[in-house]
């Protein structure tokens, strides 16, 4: 082989290990046959489809692979009789492995110096396809707003709508939002750490008449107090060591918004100076002689009460009149139960494509724990522990259950439902109290060690017997734990 030759080969392997890159990259499943009838490409969306590798299936006939109504073949065949493509087909079919799998497909012809060398299809999962065009009108109701290039490019995602809760409480505080984001009023947003202020804020942003302008968020709280004076309102060259002109978050966030998160952590000399800035809406740079006109809507959060901060000397009473000429309550997750299912069900399916394991909900049983939990960090802390479960999914998993739980929540709920149990049954006899506290531990035993007889024992610290006697006794079912009951 000569040089030519040489870079020849070369640019085709190039070329070739691209093209399979951007197979394996994109969201449709891409699966081809031979003239034989044997898979020769698998790519990584239909193995997340499918729940089967490639390394399983490459090289191996459609019959072998697709027993029993074989609509690969059907496809195949049907193809290569005719020569012409076969369009948007539906088939919902179950493999081997007991998935069950629904998807839309087109398959299409190869020819090879005038022969048929093979059929390729091109397939969309359904389930995926709700998700798609779910995420397009999701992206087609927002506004296209301007970049924001001052504070990490950031800008308003979030709509109304996006925000998810059955819950009168929810109902009722999206409701409000919607009433005030018309106005041109500051808005005061009060809710606990993780509830979701931030989402409100830009929901209420792009409702408004200033939707076209920045959304400009600042957390009062992780701003050193020498910086945040000169950060929310600029500073002229010469005002100090290095100091150069520089505009201040109002003035960024012209004919747009400013989310003040955390006011309360704002220091109180400041909020005087703020105080003037709501007032006249002018704005004077550090070092600067001259006021500047802003027009920009005022929007401010806090986590706690804001008579207790005022009490506390953390907010100036002058300061929450002003800000507060509409308040929003957003409600923690502790006082609207009845949204944690599908609230579950929305982080589950943000999150399913990411671990490449398709799934729709939580069990009843891991429902009914959620439910019981009091949330201390609400939504955030609800979303942190679905994704962390999922990173302990099997396969063939339908639904997240306890036994995904991370490890300290599994404990933590297992306290929590003992603590309920003696509170629950302290009118009973202490045969009864115990008698259920017993049954709590030795689930949660045999779901940490899988149903293994022989390790929850010697983590009970009792003979294997004797566990075997008190399961019995307390009818216990093992089947949930089954995955070695020696």
């Amino acid at each position: 082989m000569n040089d030519k030759e040489k870079e020849q080969f070369e640019l085709l392997k190039r070329e070739n290990q691209l093209l399979k890159a951007i197979i394996d990259s994109i969201h449709e499943g891409v699966y081809a046959t031979d003239e034989k009838g044997n898979i020769i490409i698998y790519n990584h969306q239909v193995e997340n489809t499918e729940g089967m590798k490639r390394e399983e299936v490459l090289g191996k006939s459609e019959d072998e692979m697709y027993p029993g109504f074989n609509f690969q073949a059907l496809i195949t065949a049907t193809v290569t009789r005719t020569g012409n493509p076969l369009l948007e087909q539906y088939f919902g079919y179950s493999l081997p492995n007991g998935r069950k799998v629904e998807i839309i497909s087109s398959s299409f012809p190869y020819y090879y110096k005038e022969k048929l060398a093979g059929v390729y299809t091109i397939g969309h999962d359904v389930n995926q396809v709700d998700e798609l065009i779910g995420k397009t009108l999701e992206i087609k109701k927002k506004p296209a707003y301007k970049q924001n290039t001052v504070i990490g490019n950031s800008c308003a995602k979030y709509v109304l709508d996006d925000i998810i809760g059955i819950s009168h409480k929810m109902q009722e505080a999206t409701s409000l939002a919607k009433k005030v984001a018309k106005l041109d009023s500051p808005v005061l947003i009060i809710g606990e750490t993780g509830t979701g202020k931030e989402l409100f804020a830009q929901g209420i942003h792009n409702a408004s008449i200033f939707a076209q302008g920045h959304f400009v968020p600042i957390n009062c709280a992780a701003i050193p107090d020498t910086l945040i004076e000169s950060l929310l309102f600029g500073t002229v060259k010469g005002a100090f060591t290095g100091a150069s002109d520089v505009q201040g978050l109002f003035e960024q966030a012209e004919d747009g918004t400013i989310f003040l998160d955390e006011i309360n952590s704002m220091p109180l000399w400041l909020q005087a100076k703020l105080l003037r800035v709501i007032q006249d809406k002018m704005v004077r740079r550090i070092g600067g002689a001259t006021q500047r006109p802003i027009n920009c809507r005022i929007i401010s959060a806090m986590n706690v009460d804001p008579f207790v901060a005022i009490q506390e000397k953390a907010l100036r009473s002058d300061v929450f009149f002003r800000l507060a000429t509409t308040t929003l309550y957003v409600p923690p997750l502790r006082d609207r139960k009845e949204d944690i299912n599908i609230l579950c069900t929305h982080f589950i399916k943000k999150h399913y494509a990411k671990y490449g394991v398709f799934m729709g909900k939580v069990s009843p049983e891991l429902l009914e724990d959620f439910e019981c939990y009091d949330w201390p960090g609400n939504v955030r802390e609800l979303q942190n522990i679905i994704e962390n479960s999922m990173n302990f999914v099997e396969d063939k998993q339908n639904q997240l259950t306890k036994l995904n739980l991370p490890p300290y929540f599994r404990e933590r709920i297992l306290k929590l439902k003992s603590n309920e149990l003696l509170k629950g049954n302290n009118n009973g006899t202490l045969h009864d109290i115990l008698s259920n506290v017993e049954k709590v531990v030795i689930e949660e035993s045999l779901r940490k060690m899988n149903g293994n007889i022989t390790k929850t024992a010697e983590e009970l610290g009792i003979f294997r017997q004797a566990l075997h006697y008190r399961i019995k006794k307390i009818g216990i079912n093992l089947i949930p734990y089954k995955t070695n009951i020696n």
